[in-house]
């Protein structure tokens, strides 16, 4: 990759942090980025956020209170991790009509305000979870696209997967948009599709959106994921455990189908120990829903979620030949599994922990954007470029 020159640290590149949580972007953004200005309404992570980062730029509140006046004019770029829940597997399926997710409404009038006085962001990131691009069978995610093409801006989406980075499986959207003065660098747009950044879902949902709308997309050319080096085993904090008694574990066992119950015996004839992770789920048995005990042995945990994300928090099991052991994962680890340093201050409670942490966004996978995409944009300058019409 070509040379980055950076501005001095009194000039660096200034953004925005909308639905900021616990600052994760932030983090992953790193010191060549000033935060300028942080929004969120929810008060526990309002506090975290101010426990790790200050409050100076912080503004508490719902976005819709916030108004565009304070937004700072022509920023480098504005990040929105938006809500979820609606677009999730856990939800009920509402999209953007549902309470938490309509806020993107709300936000992208303070986007459009600011496209009005031609002082719009430079950059624009929205991230989301993967269920967006079929909510309400493409409707939604036609909303978002049109939104940003009618708004000034060429847009791409990728598709990046915090397991490239971390032993945690957590695919989200990322819709990075590029305000229609810019030039943007041959070397950032791909004429095919990479199918781990782009897979079929996304190029589905891409073909369908109106012609009009196709015009503006642009394919983001990310270099090939590195080799991901840890495991679960490597995060744990052995000394903080806090084990299930016999009688619990045996219950996790006795919830569990025949084809995880197989697979714990078949790891358990190796005699030597194996870690994994446990998820209660709902399914349908005989008629009804029932909650169900599932196992992952692949030494990669599943995604995390919220406290109050619709799913129950995600356990840990030990095997070693006949002995077995179970616990909940400690906040601290979870941490981890977002690439959290171990300085990072948490939540005291555990549900206060989880919504913060299970709601963030995978700091190496901000870095790996920042260093391949974000911040090459933000210094078009220094690059050779094409101009798309």
């Amino acid at each position: 990759m070509t040379d980055l020159n950076f501005p001095a640290k009194e000039s660096r590149l200034q953004w925005a942090e909308f639905f900021a949580g616990g600052g994760m972007a932030r983090a992953g953004l790193g010191d060549n980025w000033k935060c300028v200005l942080a929004n969120d309404f929810d008060h526990i992570k309002v506090k975290c956020y101010a426990e790790n980062w200050g409050s100076d730029d912080l503004i508490p509140g719902d976005i819709r209170t916030v108004p565009s006046t304070i937004v700072p004019d022509s920023l480098d770029l504005a990040w929105a991790s938006t809500p979820c829940q609606n677009f999730s597997s856990a939800g009920k399926g509402e999209g953007l009509l549902g309470a938490a997710s309509s806020v993107f409404t709300a936000w992208w009038e303070i986007i459009q305000k600011k496209y009005v006085a031609g002082t719009h962001p430079k950059i624009i990131v929205l991230e989301n979870v993967r269920g967006l691009l079929k909510s309400r069978n493409g409707q939604d995610f036609r909303t978002v696209a049109e939104s940003f093409g009618s708004s000034g801006y060429h847009f791409g989406v990728v598709v990046v997967d915090a397991i490239h980075f971390l032993p945690q499986s957590r695919p989200r959207i990322f819709l990075v948009a590029i305000r229609d003065d810019i030039e943007i660098p041959a070397s950032l747009v791909s004429d095919n599709t990479v199918q781990v950044w782009h897979p079929d879902d996304l190029v589905s949902a891409i073909q369908k959106l109106p012609e009009i709308i196709r015009q503006r997309h642009v394919w983001w050319r990310l270099p090939t994921p590195p080799a991901m080096a840890l495991t679960l085993s490597d995060i744990l904090e052995h000394d903080a455990a806090v084990w299930h008694t016999p009688e619990q574990t045996q219950k996790l066992l006795d919830a569990m189908s025949l084809i995880n119950i197989s697979k714990v015996k078949n790891v358990a004839r190796s005699n030597s120990l194996v870690v994994g992770t446990l998820f209660r789920r709902m399914r349908p048995h005989e008629g009804r829903m029932r909650s169900f005990t599932e196992i992952r042995l692949d030494g990669v945990a599943g995604c995390l979620r919220a406290s109050d994300g619709g799913s129950s928090r995600q356990m840990l099991i030990f095997i070693e030949g006949e002995a077995i052991r179970t616990r909940h994962m400690t906040a601290r680890e979870s941490a981890r599994l977002m690439g959290l340093s171990d300085d990072y201050s948490l939540p005291t409670a555990k549900t206060h922990a989880a919504k913060v942490i299970g709601d963030g966004v995978a700091i190496p996978v901000v870095r790996f954007l920042a260093d391949s995409l974000l911040t090459p944009l933000a210094l078009v300058g220094n690059y050779s470029a094409l101009k798309l019409s």
